[in-house]
């Protein structure tokens, strides 16, 4: 399957971008394999975003303040903010197919803080400001148990489920639940969509109030909403909107100004969250709804 192909190899290509234990590389330099691992990684982002993804073409921005002006409403009212897998999530899905949403949450945000620490390099002023506000809570400011996979931990540990996650990630775990993450990916280690990766991450902490809200009512409807399994879910939703308004404002107050190209930039990178959000949510309803996922 093409969709398969493309985000199981952007998936491997990306540990190894971020030199994690499960690299082709872990602990050793291959040049010739490294030289192909970062052609592949070219051609296959280019497949993604151009022939997969198709996010939406953005209009001219004059200035970052219209910038800034497009993305809040953006982040308001696009069809992920309440895609109906939320509504699913809250009022229908079973206690089986609830856990295994959580497995593909928690394989989904279990690196958000190195995403996050690449996305504070090459920016400048007031956007890189809110940036590195941003990776100090999620490094728990300072904290190692407030860290925001440590809550993952915990949620891991409510669940018993440590070994059962390992079998699934590497045997069951869906191709089409890395979507939004290879999509944010993408431009996070690309320099020239730096401004891009902005746009995109933002939307993600635009969707977050809304469906951890439907997520937390249907964590308390299968009986799984004890402190543990919750925590991540609790905090995030009281603390996300406020790390949205702060990348809204470091856009709108962001010196040196942004050009109009840049502007641009951003406000594109927002439409492919969007487009990733909305094909993976999709999907991952469509799984969790079908025969092998519920009683």
């Amino acid at each position: 399957m093409h969709g398969r192909f493309v985000h199981d190899s952007l998936g491997f290509i990306y540990a190894y971008v971020y030199g994690y234990a499960d690299s082709p590389c872990w602990l050793r330099s291959d040049v010739d394999l490294e030289t192909d691992l970062l052609t592949a990684k070219l051609l296959l982002e280019r497949e993604m975003i151009e022939r997969w993804l198709e996010p939406c073409p953005v209009a001219a921005i004059p200035d970052q303040r219209a910038a800034a002006d497009h993305l809040r409403e953006l982040a308001g009212g696009n069809p992920g903010v309440l895609h109906p897998l939320f509504d699913y999530l809250r009022d229908d899905v079973s206690r089986e197919a609830m856990i295994e949403f959580l497995r593909l949450e928690v394989c989904r945000n279990e690196v958000v803080d190195d995403e996050v620490a690449l996305l504070v390099c090459g920016l400048q002023g007031n956007m890189k400001k809110v940036m590195v506000s941003n990776l100090w809570d999620e490094c728990g400011n300072g904290q190692l148990a407030q860290f925001h996979t440590y809550w993952l931990r915990r949620l891991l540990e409510g669940l018993s489920d440590w070994d059962a996650l390992q079998e699934y990630r590497a045997t069951r775990k869906p191709w089409f639940s890395t979507l939004t993450s290879n999509s944010l990916n993408s431009l996070l280690t690309r320099p020239g969509y730096k401004l891009r990766a902005y746009g995109h991450f933002l939307i993600t902490e635009g969707w977050v109030e809304a469906h951890f809200e439907r997520i937390l009512a249907g964590l308390e409807r299968v009986g799984l909403n004890q402190g543990d399994v919750a925590v991540y879910f609790q905090a995030h939703f009281k603390i996300d909107p406020h790390h949205t308004e702060e990348m809204l404002e470091g856009i709108e107050f962001q010196i040196p100004a942004l050009s109009p190209e840049e502007a641009a930039e951003v406000v594109q990178g927002a439409h492919q969250a969007v487009a990733a959000g909305v094909a993976q949510y999709e999907r991952v309803l469509r799984h969790l709804q079908s025969a092998r996922a519920t009683p």
